[in-house]
């Protein structure tokens, strides 16, 4: 059971250069659902309703830094910026930057079908992240982390050296419109022990392998072979 300890709450306000008040909500951000489903009595909740309320919290925050930051920008560039920085796939980023993904809660379920390599799992924790330091700590504290731990996302998405779509979302888009279906990934090898794994996945699209990604995560293999696979159709990022 992935509970926290003192020590181990310590450590994590430490790696995030955060300092909470009221503990259990840093704990909280971190309950899966199918922890809370499997020991209700844990917990009081889940982490979905801090979910939800730093969903909302970061949509604000990247808005407002863009409508800010570039007054010269018409909406319709602001509205495509906003989007890639607030997607799962970069919120899963960030989490990964923090290296928040140890952290959750997870049901045994979740936790045998790979729940830690969801980038939506990853994403939502970031979220509920947000949520608890803005209960803890109120909107302005919110607001300066998440503009810190976000600085790089958005100075990449601005000098276009990051996509406005992330690889992964573009290709679905392709395959669909081409009418091939969704792609699939495939996981062909994983080697290293369980704390250093590298996950090759392959890209396949209309029954074709027609990419290949390595990572230390299966989401992040995906994405390579989504990039690959790209290039393989002749789109550009």
């Amino acid at each position: 059971m992935n509970i926290f300890t003192h020590s181990r709450l310590d450590a994590l306000e430490r790696s995030l250069d955060v300092s909470f008040d009221d503990k259990s909500l840093l704990e909280l951000a971190f309950v899966h659902s199918s922890f809370f489903a499997e020991f209700p009595e844990v917990y009081p909740e889940s982490n979905e309703r801090l979910e939800f309320l730093g969903d909302a919290l970061v949509g604000l925050v990247v808005a407002h830094e863009l409508y800010t930051r570039f007054p010269e920008r018409p909406e319709g560039q602001l509205t495509q910026m906003r989007a890639a920085l607030v997607s799962k796939e970069a919120l899963a980023q960030v989490a990964d930057v923090l290296k928040i993904g140890g952290y959750l809660i997870l049901g045994k379920g979740e936790t045998e079908t790979g729940g830690v390599e969801r980038e939506s799992n990853r994403a939502n924790a970031f979220e509920a992240l947000i949520g608890a330091i803005f209960l803890d700590q109120g909107y302005g504290n919110a607001r300066e982390f998440t503009l810190r731990v976000m600085e790089q996302p958005i100075k990449a998405v601005v000098s276009g050296d990051a996509p406005l779509k992330h690889p992964k979302s573009l290709l679905h888009e392709v395959s669909m419109s081409r009418g091939y279906g969704p792609p699939v990934y495939k996981v062909i090898n994983q080697t290293g022990a369980d704390h250093n794994r590298e996950f090759t996945v392959e890209a396949v699209v209309n029954g074709k392998p027609v990419g290949h990604g390595t990572g230390g995560r299966k989401a992040l293999a995906e994405r390579e072979a989504a990039r690959e696979a790209l290039k393989a159709m002749d789109v550009s990022e």
